[in-house]
């Protein structure tokens, strides 16, 4: 072991020693060294550091939990992808869309039963529903347009070869070669002419484990619904009014057809839609979201598959992009399309099955109202009924002619290409489209994923113009000013007035205004209704804790129902309802006047308008350009009264029954 004291110097020698070790001196001072004490923190300092642990200590945990949820939903969503060879296989007629932000076509197939596995996993089930459904993320809507199972079309099982004719659903069950649900999304396409992107398949066990594990689905019963078990018909026994409904109770709703028919059926499962996704928002909150969520895929993922085109995973991009405008859906923005009622034509074919046809040109019409949403129609309809009248503003500068709008287009996005793409679509709307030099790329200098239309503001009517330009690529777009970057590549392109940097949110197509003309405003067609309806409500205010209304006016020709007309219950706990259920001449088409101090109820969430008559509070819910519900709102109680299930009392009606609500007298 070699030490540091050589030749005899150690560290109490002197410095002129003589390389001999020496003794230390025998009496001397000492000093004793000690580490001084730390000062001593404020309590505020304390606190501060706590809290600054607090927030490390609690990030680290968000930041696990968060990538463990991403993870899991990232595995959830590939056990979801179809493993049914004949579900994979029809994969191949899907559509491809180019990115998460173009709008995309759904078709959902419910069937009764998943008889066994693998290629054989189909046989013996019948599909009952086909709905389309179409997210547009450019406008924020959500359109829905479902056909009734027994419409009679032509089968296509292979190809574009027509197979046989027969209902719809029997697409699902008749082709050879166990091949339903390529045959039903070959048949779809062939009669609605539509690009189909995903198809979702869900059988019944699914749908009632979905709405049990989410608690419940609130939803309105239009009228009393009872078929006793063991019958040889599905069984039911449903009473009227607002409530929640388990997943049983859910499924008989929605597959109930045997006293009116198969189209009120499809208007049921648009209602149930509709109830579902309230339902969603309010369970799956943010809050709720790490502990209902992981449930939520467990069920789903033992019953419901789906494909998109070209067989891949659904990625969590285009999760975000389209369930998520279920989730923060604008008021009047749920568009529900079916070929109108009195289109259908039923007879009886030659086997004998009880079918129903439509018109190639009310097909056509609803495939084109499902196609192209129309965002202003609540607005207007709203003009249209109540009189509102334009506010009164500065004078408004003519709009620049298309000829006089220069712009050049930047891709900001990730698909190649997409700059020359969209110079082609302006230039075909008329407007003068400006190109850069062949040795500069027509590239943004950063990608973004909003799309910005820079003005000149040297330029006289640069802005106008830019103005102008916006609304055609969607809601994700925003006018500014052109920083230097953007300057640079004006003037490599002329100096045009605007440039355009196109967003990897941008769909690849240029949103044109769409109006569907409005039914034009008919005379609402009431009766007296007070006798009809003030005997059965009187004695009911000792029963429910707010004042019972009663209608001055009804629906003509309708009378209260025979099976409970007049229903008091308790929809939550504390809180109560009474429901009138009217039927009109047909006998199987119902309206409804509910009063309930349930004034939260979400079925009142997201009013597309409102307005004041004769200081009252009334609330519009609209769709496909009817009055679905109207709502009289009061300090103490609300008063709902409610169309049919395909909406078919009149807009002019409908506010003559609300505007005619008054307390009942003794």
């Amino acid at each position: 072991m070699r030490t540091t004291l050589k030749r005899g110097i150690g560290q109490a020698a002197g410095p002129n020693g003589n390389g001999h070790s020496a003794a230390p001196p025998l009496f001397g001072p000492i000093t004793r060294y000690r580490q001084p004490d730390p000062p001593r923190g404020s309590l505020i300092g304390l606190l501060l550091r706590g809290f600054g642990w607090l927030v490390l200590a609690v990030a680290v945990l968000g930041a696990g939990a968060a990538g463990g949820l991403y993870l899991y939903t990232h595995e959830s969503v590939a056990a979801l992808k179809a493993k049914d060879k004949p579900t994979v296989e029809a994969g191949s007629k899907l559509q491809v869309l180019k990115s998460p932000s173009q709008p995309a076509i759904a078709l959902i197939a419910g069937y009764d039963h998943r008889a066994g596995t693998g290629t054989k996993s189909l046989v013996g089930s019948n599909s009952d529903t086909l709905m389309l459904v179409r997210a547009d993320p450019t406008n924020h809507t959500l359109s829905l347009l479902s056909f009734p199972r027994d419409l009679y079309v032509n089968i296509y099982c292979h190809g574009d070869v027509v197979y046989t004719q027969s209902g719809i659903n029997s697409a699902w069950s008749i082709c050879p070669g166990n091949n339903g649900p390529s045959a039903t999304l070959n048949t779809v396409e062939h009669l609605t002419h539509l690009p189909i992107n995903y198809l979702i398949t869900l059988d019944f066990h699914a749908f009632k484990q979905l709405v049990n594990q989410l608690h419940g689905v609130y939803l309105n019963v239009d009228r009393r619904y009872f078929i006793a078990p063991h019958t040889g018909t599905s069984a039911i026994n449903l009473h009227p009014g607002y409530q929640k409904l388990d997943g049983g109770q859910a499924l008989s709703y929605v597959r109930f057809r045997h006293f009116d028919s198969d189209i009120y059926r499809t208007g049921r499962q648009q209602l149930f839609i509709e109830a579902l996704k309230s339902r969603l928002r309010t369970q799956l909150s943010l809050s709720k979201l790490p502990l209902e969520l992981p449930k939520l895929i467990h069920v789903l993922k033992n019953n419901l598959e789906y494909v998109k085109a070209g067989g891949g995973q659904v990625s969590l991009s285009e999760l975000e992009s389209y369930l998520g405008i279920a989730y923060h859906l604008p008021p009047g923005h749920l568009f529900r399309n079916q070929i109108p009622i009195q289109d259908f034509h039923y007879f009886v074919t030659a086997g004998g099955a009880d079918v129903e046809s439509a018109p190639a040109g009310a097909i056509a019409a609803a495939v084109h109202n499902f196609l192209k949403p129309d965002i202003t129609e609540p607005k207007r309809l709203s003009a249209q009924l109540l009189g509102h009248r334009k506010k009164p503003s500065t004078k408004k500068k003519h709009p620049l002619p298309k000829s006089h709008v220069s712009v050049l287009v930047l891709n900001a996005g990730h698909v190649a290409g997409e700059a020359s793409n969209t110079t082609y679509l302006l230039t075909q709307r008329g407007y003068v489209t400006k190109t850069l030099p062949p040795t500069v790329a027509a590239n943004a200098p950063t990608v973004e994923r909003d799309t910005t239309v820079y003005y000149d503001p040297v330029q006289p009517d640069a802005k106008q113009a830019a103005q102008q330009l916006r609304p055609l690529f969607g809601p994700h777009s925003h006018v500014a000013q052109m920083t230097t970057a953007i300057a640079a590549y004006a003037k490599e392109a002329g100096n045009p007035l605007t440039i355009v940097t196109v967003g990897s949110s941008f769909g690849g197509k240029l949103v044109v205004p769409h109006r569907v003309k409005l039914p034009p405003p008919t005379p609402a067609q009431v009766s007296p209704g007070l006798s009809a309806t003030a005997p059965r409500l009187r004695g009911l205010a000792h029963r429910v804790h707010f004042p019972v209304y009663a209608p001055h006016r009804i629906a003509q020709y309708s009378q209260l129902s025979s099976q409970e007309g007049v229903r008091v219950f308790k929809p939550v706990k504390h809180r109560h309802e009474v429901a009138l259920s009217f039927v009109l001449p047909s006998g199987n088409q119902y309206w409804q006047i509910e009063e309930t101090d349930w004034t939260s109820a979400p079925i009142l969430a997201n009013p597309t308008d409102q307005f004041v008559y004769h200081h009252r509070k009334f609330l519009l819910y609209t769709t496909g350009g009817a009055i679905q519900m109207v709502v009289l709102r009061t300090p103490k109680a609300s008063y709902w009264v409610v169309n049919t299930i395909l909406n078919q009392l009149s807009n002019s009606s409908m506010l003559a029954i609300a505007k005619s609500l008054a307390p009942l007298g003794r």
